[in-house]
């Protein structure tokens, strides 16, 4: 018996680790405070029906979840979707900052 209370707790500690780290916004059904308590209230059926019916599913995570920050654009350039434009504007901009550092070690040296 002492088994089934301790596999019993660890399926409480998952599901509500699980609904801590969700994000908020693709939670499905009621609020997530509502679900921990659903959880930890209804003996198994309360977390069976997190995991049925709260947890999102891979596509409404894709689909519902709104960007979390805006992207940064650098003063000079545009922003762009394009992954390897992005790392092409970035690698020239680290070539461009690199030179500019040997400039000025160059100019302190001579002088």
């Amino acid at each position: 018996m002492p088994f089934l209370a301790v596999i019993y707790v660890l399926i409480i500690v998952v599901v509500l680790v699980d609904i801590v780290f969700t994000d908020g916004r693709t939670v499905r059904g009621v609020p997530k405070p509502v679900w921990a308590l659903l959880s930890m209230a209804l003996p198994l059926v309360g977390p069976i029906a997190w995991l049925a019916l709260g947890r999102p599913q891979k596509d409404d995570a894709e689909t519902d979840a709104a960007p979390t920050e805006k992207p940064r654009v650098t003063p000079g350039s545009a922003p762009s979707t394009d992954a390897d434009t992005q790392a092409a504007l970035f690698a020239a901009q680290v070539r461009e900052r690199a030179e500019q550092q040997r400039r000025i070690a160059r100019e302190q040296r001579d002088h």
